[in-house]
């Protein structure tokens, strides 16, 4: 896992990839300033889902958040989830194996309910199977259950993150495995496999066992090292991230309960 502050030609990449991304975010809304959520308009709305651009929007009685994803080059992917204050941008690159995260601030708790909630509605109108995705949508379920676990009220610092070095799966099956940095812990599928308070599947890289009645799956179903140590509070969510964009899917969303 390669994870590092941006300097040099890497700020400088990522303050244009940033720029480009508020651009992008603000292009089809008029408005300056962002306005507080309407009554009236509360709800997931769609405006836009294709293979290349899909553009969707929370309000909820506490705030709202815009995503919108681009495919601005083959498998070159911008993405920005705009809270109005803060907005957080990602560039994919599946064809390098790459990605830049630029946040414009912290997020706070209501910023984290919103993209709890923004997760729900995603999995509700993207496909449900990671096997069967768009790449644009797959993307979009990493990047989005990446930004479900990212630290709340810490300054979140721009960081570059890459396939290089790889990750390291684990059994899909629960029980006490080896994750890495010298530790053995219960990890795996299943609502069971967990330590506590988490929820349970251990090791994935996703939010919990991401699955329930309904939806039968959210996120991937990469079950890793760095995700482990994370979910164990031995790794941090930086050094995760490469696993969460990248990583395979090694394991299924079936036979892991009725839990979140």
């Amino acid at each position: 896992m390669d994870v590092s502050n941006i300097t040099g030609e890497t700020s400088m990449r990522s303050a244009s990839v940033l720029s480009f991304a508020l651009v992008l975010a603000t292009s089809c809304n008029s408005a300056s300033e962002p306005t507080p959520p309407d009554e009236t308009a509360r709800g997931f709305t769609v405006a836009v889902q294709d293979e290349q651009l899909i553009d969707v929007t929370l309000v909820a009685s506490a705030g709202s958040v815009r995503m919108l994803a681009v495919e601005t080059e083959p498998k070159v992917f911008d993405l920005t989830f705009d809270f109005g204050d803060p907005v957080m941008a990602y560039r994919v690159d599946w064809a390098r194996g790459e990605g830049d995260f630029m946040p414009t601030g912290p997020l706070d708790v209501v910023h984290k309910q919103l993209i709890d909630q923004l997760v729900t509605e995603l999995s509700t109108v993207l496909e449900q199977d990671p096997e069967k995705r768009w790449k644009i949508e797959d993307v979009i379920m990493r990047q989005a259950t990446l930004l479900q676990i990212a630290p709340v009220g810490e300054l979140l610092e721009p960081m570059s993150f890459n396939s290089v070095q790889g990750w390291t799966h684990i059994s899909c099956s629960c029980g006490n495995q080896y994750i890495g940095s010298g530790y053995y812990r219960t990890a795996g599928k299943g609502c069971g496999c967990k330590q506590s308070p988490s929820n349970g599947c251990a090791g994935r890289c996703g939010q919990g066992c991401g699955i329930t009645s309904s939806p039968p799956c959210v996120g991937t179903t990469a079950y890793t090292r760095d995700c482990a140590l994370h979910d164990h509070g031995l790794g941090s969510w930086a050094a995760a991230s490469d696993d969460y964009s990248f990583a395979s899917n090694n394991c299924s969303c079936s036979g892991v309960g009725t839990c979140y």
